[in-house]
């Protein structure tokens, strides 16, 4: 009996059946791998940005020109950056208002290209650009103008009282000081470089009083020095001189130098030795400077 059953053989594969096998499993393996190095890595596209595209770059923006000196430039003082390298690099000129994050706080900066979530000429920049590269841009007066009401001038010399009273709102801004209550104040560290002391009263009004030496000179900043030239019986002269002060053009305009007083912080753009005066703007740092931006275009 057993030799009256016939063996099944083994079907043959059909040639045609198993190449389209072959070729449905490689691209679905494709799909699955592309997906997958899209969720990890994002796309993989080195095609040029294009308006609608989000994007991520490394930036370092500065005034006067490139940080770096390219295009044979003054090297200019950084203003802000998303790199950490720049950030904590001491010997990278930064600005006056430049303020170091923590290091994890420096990451690439994602923007779609044409949203207004950066200046529009740091956008249309972004255009045509590859992953990988990286490209020198100047918008000139990218926050725009300065308004003339934000416009003064300062003489350099000054007279100011021995006791003077301030608003509580303008002790605090004066001597940068968070919160104050009332009592007395010593070893105050005032803004033109002297020792003050005050009295908070209980009417709200605060009683300063400068210690101060005639002939003395006071570190205002680096680039700004008070000394008291002469003295009365209740007030003090001083005059203001500047010291290692870069010039950026023939009409005395300069590199900005911070200068605060009563309470606010202004910037130095112009001194004139002639007449003896500086003019300051009291608006944020950026506003009417020439800005240099160096953009590295990461991904996508």
């Amino acid at each position: 009996m057993a030799d009256d059953v016939e063996t099944p053989r083994k079907k043959g594969r059909d040639p045609i059946l198993m190449i389209g096998t072959i070729v449905l499993a490689a691209a679905f393996l494709v799909v699955i791998s592309g997906y997958a190095y899209g969720e990890l890595f994002g796309s993989d596209s080195n095609e040029p940005a294009k308006y609608g595209d989000a994007v991520k770059v490394d930036y370092v923006g500065s005034f006067y020109g490139w940080y770096d000196g390219h295009d044979g430039t003054e090297k200019g003082a950084v203003f802000d950056t998303s790199l950490w390298s720049v950030a904590s690099n001491d010997d990278i000129w930064k600005s006056w208002g430049f303020t170091e994050r923590k290091q994890e706080q420096y990451t690439q900066f994602s923007v779609t290209i044409g949203s207004g979530s950066a200046l529009t000429e740091f956008e249309t920049a972004l255009i045509g650009m590859k992953p990988g590269e990286t490209k020198w841009i100047l918008i000139e007066n990218g926050y725009g103008e300065v308004p003339a009401a934000n416009v003064q001038k300062w003489t350099t010399t000054a007279t100011m009282q021995y006791t003077e009273t301030m608003s509580a709102a303008e002790f605090l801004g004066t001597f940068g000081l968070e919160s104050a209550s009332l009592g007395i104040y010593s070893d105050l560290e005032h803004p033109y470089g002297w020792k003050s002391q005050a009295v908070f009263n209980s009417d709200g009004d605060v009683v300063v009083t400068h210690l101060v030496d005639t002939g003395v000179e006071y570190e205002v900043n680096d680039n700004m020095i008070a000394e008291v030239v002469s003295s009365g019986a209740t007030t003090f002269d001083v005059e203001f001189t500047f010291v290692d002060v870069v010039y950026i053009d023939a009409d005395g305009n300069i590199q900005l130098i911070e200068f605060k007083s009563g309470g606010e912080t202004f910037y130095i753009t112009n001194i004139d030795d002639v007449a003896g005066e500086f003019t300051t703007k009291s608006t944020r740092e950026v506003v009417g400077m020439d800005l240099y931006f160096k953009i590295t275009f990461t991904g996508y």
